[in-house]
């Protein structure tokens, strides 16, 4: 028959042995899943970093793409209305309205959305080349003795793949 002492003096042992066994350390196969843990974790990390620093690309792109055509929209709009930076050079935008139903009569738009230096009617390159201003004039659009003038700012939004960012703004200027 077992006493107190004798049970508890077991227990002990038991406990002495369950701490041996535990106190081996980490296996080679729970090492490995830990680094392969480890390794994903730092791939996503990685990852969403590249895609931030895209992001704020695209971002500072537009930005400076944006603050050059509103400077350019001040120069331009402080112009008298007759001044040959308002006039529509290519005669696209003008009398192209001759039913008077708010639509340009050859199916387009007025010559608005033109952006390189062929078509458009003005253009200008920001300081460091990186940047091309292009305005179009449609004159008596929307209404008689109006000019609907459109900024385009365009820049190289994926060089690698030719691709371009534009920045569009209207004005209405009145007579």
């Amino acid at each position: 028959m077992m006493n107190h002492r004798d049970s508890k003096n077991q227990r002990e042992d038991g406990m002495k042995t369950a701490l041996v066994r535990n106190d081996r350390g980490f296996t080679l196969t729970e090492i490995m899943i830990a680094l392969a843990v480890f390794t994903i974790g730092i791939l996503a990390v990685n990852a969403m970093q590249t895609a931030s620093i895209k992001g704020n690309s695209k971002a500072r792109q537009i930005t400076e793409a944006s603050n050059l055509a509103t400077d350019r929209i001040e120069k331009i709009i402080a112009l008298d209305y007759d001044d040959p930076a308002l006039n529509d050079s290519d005669g696209d935008g003008t009398d192209q309205d001759a039913d008077l139903d708010g639509t340009d009569d050859d199916g387009g738009n007025f010559g608005l959305d033109h952006e390189t230096a062929v078509t458009a009617d003005h253009e200008t390159t920001s300081v460091d080349g990186n940047y091309r201003i292009f305005w179009n004039v449609a004159v008596d659009q929307p209404l008689f003795n109006n000019k609907t003038i459109r900024f385009i700012a365009v820049y190289d939004a994926d060089p690698q793949n030719g691709g371009k960012g534009k920045v569009i703004f209207d004005y209405i200027k009145k007579k």
